[in-house]
Parts: structure tokens; C-alpha cells; sequence
């Protein structure tokens, strides 16, 4: 699954990256490869453009198990960016 965020500001994705931080996921850099609990994605923040895009997102186990899937996935994400927006 990708998806690309609009309007996020270099302010945003730094909230995002420390509200990640406090589930215990660390966002290194502006772009990478994720990989915890069974979920999994590459992310590219984009100064210039603010844009943060997701793309390869899969989920797995152990995350499968309590119940998430790529949507469920995608939509805290995107809370949690229009949260910091």
C-alpha cells in the first residue's frame, strides 16, 4: 500500500517522528526502510515539496495477530500527521 501526505511541514514530520518515537519507532533521517512488530514500509519526507510519501507498507506477524492491517496502518499515520499538522 503507498500514499503520499500533502502540506507537511518540516515541523510536522519532526512531531511525527517523535510521536513514533514514543510507541518506540524511530524514524531515521528524512527517508528509509521501517521494520518493527511485523510492520513494514520505506517513508521519504520531502522538504522542498512537504510531502511525505509511504510506499511498501505490509503488515505481518505479530501485528497481524492484533488485528491491524494496512489500512488500519495508513489511518493512524494519518491521524497522527493531521495531528501534528
Amino acid at each position: 500500500m503507498n500514499k503520499e501526505f500533502e502540506n507537511v511541514s518540516t515541523t510536522a514530520f519532526e512531531c511525527l517522528k517523535t510521536k513514533l518515537q514514543g510507541q518506540g519507532i524511530t524514524l531515521e533521517g528524512n527517508s528509509g526502510y521501517l521494520s518493527k512488530n511485523g510492520i513494514s514500509l520505506d517513508y521519504d519526507f520531502s522538504d522542498e515539496n512537504q510531502t511525505l510519501t509511504i510506499e511498501n507498507l505490509e503488515v505481518g506477524f505479530p501485528a497481524s495477530l492484533v488485528g491491524m492491517n494496512t489500512e488500519k496502518v495508513m489511518g493512524i499515520l494519518e491521524k497522527a500527521i493531521n495531528e501534528c499538522k
